[in-house]
């Protein structure tokens, strides 16, 4: 098996480090998280065109709408 680590245009590295950041944020209760998570849906949806997956862009298109739905929710959270 042979790896080529640029093959998709590092959208795949982009995913790996957005998912990273996401995590780390929403484990610090970050409002961002949700912006980290709507990068990690834009990316995905982006490979998913790239490789030919109707599911995986559909996805990812449903995904992006929780993100804004849970960033303008999480104002309304009261510490």
């Amino acid at each position: 098996m042979e790896f080529n680590l640029l093959e998709y245009y590092c959208v795949d590295w982009l995913i790996f480090i957005f998912t990273l950041l996401h995590l780390w944020l929403l484990g610090e209760k970050k409002r961002s998280a949700w912006i980290a998570g709507g990068l990690i849906a834009i990316a995905a949806g982006t490979l998913g065109w790239m490789i030919g997956s109707f599911a995986l862009v559909l996805m990812n298109i449903v995904f992006l709408f929780f993100d804004i739905w849970n960033y303008i929710k999480w104002t309304e959270v009261k510490h």
